[in-house]
């Protein structure tokens, strides 16, 4: 056991960013706000603490307290403004942001005056509302100043336990409320970089050009967005490191021979210096014209990491550089770590760097270069795939069948082809030139049909169950394992492979909490407006529309492993009264207060009874205990699971 302890000093470093993010995970997925004061003084004496103390278990609880105090600081820092009421008619003047182009409209966000959203707020403090254009609207410019008339909605919140909660993503993203126009009009327009990338869009009208040199979501149909998804490449839609690997090595080959050919430079310093530092400014540029993704900044922070080392003479594909940029993102924003992109990304980072860590350079012959080419795709789909397995079930809900298929056969023609000619294009494209763009098109097409053909396999995809925070921080600390933990040279198989067993253990673990889980038969808005109760396998409603919540039909659907239709399934309720029986629990919901006045007594002597789901609350001593609020989901053991409604992000809700 020393022996083991001894040999994983020189991994300790390697934890650190894991063992800080596990913090901010437990302050962003709680229930309700700590009430703890001071967080950033505590934050700071827990940095002052990893500095300065060499015991590894205290440092690793400074680092957990750093994580978690520093989220918390960050949260009160951020202090979005929220929209405490919803507008039907509300108008709002202010300055615009950023441009989404997505297939059917036309989304922006708008700066304005908090003030706006509710007069308790100061003028001078500014927030972030995106609002949707109608298809053929005239469309503004970054820097425009437009004002109008809109409907304006606060953000929805998470509609079962451990999924995505809109509110809390848009409250670290400086958003207030979403909705649309009804009308507007731009009363001043002003010049920005910004209004380059609308420029290209405009002049290129492609939606490559859109997803790949511009960085916008959303660019293509849902139905081919599904279709890659199936086949496991939807990450090429999101600029990240495959796509600030390929810019990259195309600028440094480029300026490479330009710069061999000029003698006076190459005699001083070797060409490859001032190909580099050329290389990474367009890099930056196209992180700019990119608009500044998650996934692209910490691609660009790590392409930058390794231009760096190369000019020193370091080592440049290394875990220390990726905990690197890991650090220095997650000081930039502490929340990117519940980000699903920044999760993908580092999962297949981490994962790639492990397995390729101990190659090195070997003369082959052509045939044989070959052969090691084909290996190292085909085992860069298998790694990249295998360690991002668990966060596309988690937040996707399902497992791609073909996904190394998808990889090995579709990545090339984007690599290779649809990459490089649609930069070209582009640029061909913004003086009128539209050819190289259109073969491009055709090239997509092409791959596309290939794509489609895979999806129609049997079994191409495989609805999985939900994952809970529980079972996916086991999922990574198995992988962590595997990643991190030295293993001995020693000929005893334990030693050699302790990393294996260890990861395997928490990856067992996860999967046999996974089998066991239960699936909810019951489920609660936070207002308990709707409600919906699972027979047959299929939720049927109590509504079949509520404007409020018109996210929950399809969110619990998905949780529930159904397929999504337009068909919602209703549950009826006789006088505003609703009875759910099940083999372990009795449930009664009551609609409105009226309802509640009416009922309660009788509901609450009836034995048989079990729960009271009620949209207001009742002082009933005698059924206290019946008696249920707010979001919630019940299992059929009868267990029953609150959302969390009391955060920083929900004050408006």
């Amino acid at each position: 056991m020393k022996e083991f302890l001894n040999n994983q000093y020189k991994n300790l470093f390697l934890w650190s960013p894991f063992v800080m993010a596990m913090g901010a995970v437990l302050y962003f997925s709680g229930y309700s706000e700590p009430n703890f004061h001071f967080p950033i003084l505590i934050s700071l004496l827990s940095s002052a603490i990893i500095f300065r103390h060499k015991n590894i278990i205290i440092t690793a609880i400074a680092l957990f307290i750093f994580g978690f105090f520093y989220s918390m600081s960050f949260t009160k820092i951020i202090d979005t403004p929220q929209l405490y009421n919803s507008y039907r008619t509300h108008n709002i003047s202010g300055i615009v942001q950023n441009i989404d182009f997505m297939p059917d409209k036309t989304r922006i966000t708008l700066k304005i005056p908090a003030n706006q959203i509710d007069s308790k707020y100061s003028a001078n403090k500014h927030t972030l509302v995106r609002l949707s254009l109608g298809k053929d609207s005239n469309i503004p410019n970054i820097n425009d100043k437009i004002s109008g008339n809109t409907m304006l909605f606060h953000p929805a919140s998470a509609y079962v336990p451990d999924d995505f909660d809109f509110a809390r993503w848009a409250y670290f993203n400086k958003l207030s409320g979403t909705g649309f126009f009804k009308d507007y009009k731009i009363n001043a327009t002003k010049n920005s970089f910004e209004n380059l990338r609308t420029k290209i869009h405009i002049k290129s009208n492609s939606v490559l050009t859109d997803a790949f040199v511009l960085g916008y979501k959303n660019t293509i149909p849902k139905f081919e967005s599904n279709i890659w998804k199936t086949v496991g490449v939807g990450h090429i839609w999101s600029i990240s490191g495959f796509h600030m690997t390929l810019v990259g090595g195309w600028l440094f080959a480029i300026f490479y021979l330009l710069f061999r050919c000029i003698a006076p430079i190459t005699k001083r310093i070797p060409a490859k210096y001032p190909a580099m530092i050329c290389a990474w400014c367009g890099l930056l540029f196209y992180l700019g014209i990119s608009g500044f993704s998650v996934a692209t900044v910490r691609a660009f922070l790590m392409t930058t990491l390794i231009f760096a080392a190369f000019m020193f003479g370091r080592n440049v594909l290394s875990l220390r550089n990726a905990v690197l940029v890991f650090f220095l993102i997650f000081l930039i924003n502490p929340f990117y770590v519940m980000h699903a992109g920044f999760q993908l990304s580092f999962a297949a980072m981490f994962g790639l760097l492990w397995f390729f860590d101990k190659s090195e350079y070997q003369k082959r012959s052509k045939i044989k270069r070959i052969g090691h080419n084909l290996y190292t795709a085909f085992m860069t789909a298998v790694v990249a795939g295998t360690f991002t397995l668990p966060f596309i079930i988690a937040h996707f809900g399902y497992i791609p069948v073909y996904s190394l298929i998808g990889n090995f056969v579709i990545l090339p023609i984007f690599s290779f082809a649809i990459m490089p000619m649609i930069i070209i294009g582009s640029v061909f494209a913004y003086f009128g030139y539209h050819y190289i763009n259109n073969i491009t098109y055709d090239i997509y097409i092409f791959a596309l049909n290939i794509a489609e053909q895979i999806t129609k396999q049997p079994y191409a995809t495989i609805d999985a169950p939900h994952i809970s925070n529980t079972v996916l921080g086991l999922c990574v600390v198995g992988l962590l394992c595997v990643i991190l933990i030295a293993k001995s040279d020693s000929k005893n198989f334990f030693s050699r492979n302790i990393n294996y067993i260890i990861g395997s253990i928490f990856l067992s673990a996860a999967g046999i909490i996974l089998i066991n889980s239960e699936k909810p038969l019951f489920y609660s808005t936070f207002d308990n407006e709707l409600v919906g109760f699972v027979k047959n396998e299929k939720i049927h409603f109590n509504k079949s529309k509520v404007s409020k919540h018109f996210f929950a039909f399809d969110s619990w659907r998905t949780f529930n492993n159904e397929k999504i239709t337009t068909d919602i399934l209703r549950h009826k309720c006789a006088k505003g009264l609703c009875t759910y029986k099940t083999p372990n629990w009795n449930l009664v919901y009551m609609q409105s207060v009226k309802t509640v006045i009416d009922n309660i007594n009788e509901t609450c002597r009836d034995k048989s009874v079990d729960y009271i789901v009620s949209p207001v609350s009742v002082n009933a001593p005698k059924c206290y205990a019946k008696i249920l609020t707010g979001g919630m989901v019940i299992y059929p053991s009868g267990k029953i699971k609150q959302i969390s409604n009391h955060r920083p992000w929900h004050k408006g809700l």
